[in-house]
């Protein structure tokens, strides 16, 4: 850091807490910094040698002369407060409109694992049911109906598994899109509300 970068660092942290004395502050640290070059020293060396502009601002602050953050103007809380209760109509809807659709969203987003659940449960279990009640039919209606309610079951069975793992695969790379999604709106939730501030 270099002398103007610091003083000029110094000065905004100085405005920015509302220090009564920082213009005497800005010039004796210029001073000093100007002396111990006369002396030989470097920019660095100094500016390492200093504390930083924030520590200097922590040490002027005594129980007498607190540091202040700027604070807004009572007439404007009100005005925002009053905005805020008026305008709440639309802002409300629109909120409102902006949760639903994202809750939309994520639906639609789980809404093929889930099927994909169901078509695989259905396909195993009917597939099973089938394969063992094929036995019984081939008893009462005969050998050939039988074989061929064997064979549908074990295809109910093979499209049930195949349904069961593109649901697995679905689901792994889906909690991962989510978690993006979901952290991305949080981070741009969170961005807002600090400009906001």
């Amino acid at each position: 850091m270099t002398k103007n970068q610091f003083i000029k660092q110094l000065a905004a942290e100085l405005t920015r807490y509302g220090i009564s004395d920082a213009a005497n502050t800005i010039d004796y640290y210029d001073e000093l910094i100007d002396d111990r070059l006369e002396a030989g020293e470097t920019e660095a060396e100094i500016i390492a040698s200093l504390a930083t502009p924030a520590q200097i601002v922590a040490q002027l602050a005594t129980p007498d002369k607190p540091v202040r953050q700027k604070k807004m103007a009572p007439m404007l809380i009100i005005l925002i407060s009053i905005l805020l209760v008026l305008g709440s109509p639309l802002w409300g809807t629109l909120l409102l409109t902006a949760i639903i659709l994202v809750a939309l969203g994520y639906f639609l987003i789980w809404l093929g694992p889930f099927l994909g659940a169901i078509f695989a449960a259905a396909g195993i279990l009917g597939g099973s049911v089938s394969l063992v009640l094929s036995f019984f039919v081939g008893l009462q209606e005969g050998w050939i109906i039988a074989v061929m309610q064997l064979g549908i079951s074990f295809v109910m069975v093979g499209v049930g598994l195949i349904c069961a793992g593109a649901t697995w695969y679905m689901t792994k790379y889906l909690i991962r899109f989510s978690v993006g999604i979901t952290r991305w709106l949080v981070g741009m939730f969170r961005s807002r509300l600090k400009v906001v501030a």
